[in-house]
């Protein structure tokens, strides 16, 4: 699993600003322009030891989840083509029961 201060340094080599440390078990990034976020959550979510992003447009309401920290760019292209509402958990490698 990433230590939090590694999954904070992917997210900003990659594009994202950092959002501030309102949960332990939560780090989100934000995008300038569009209104896009990426959140990686803790161990306690999912059942796997690989991690787990998901990407938000939060003016749409669409997400889509995947393995690796993209751009902010390259994020907004991947909701657009397969997001879905935050309910669907598209991308998602498994789901919770």
């Amino acid at each position: 699993m990433l230590a939090r201060e590694e999954i904070e340094l992917a997210f900003v080599v990659a594009g994202w600003e950092i959002a501030g440390r309102s949960s332990p078990h939560l780090v989100v990034g934000n995008a300038d322009g569009p209104p896009l976020s990426i959140r990686a959550y803790g161990p306690s979510i999912g059942g796997s030891d690989e991690p787990l992003f998901e990407l938000v447009d939060r003016l749409l309401e669409l997400t889509y989840w995947v393995g690796e920290v993209p751009t902010p760019r390259v994020a907004l292209a991947l909701i657009h083509k397969h997001g879905g509402a935050p309910g669907e958990e598209r991308g998602k490698p498994y789901k919770r029961a």
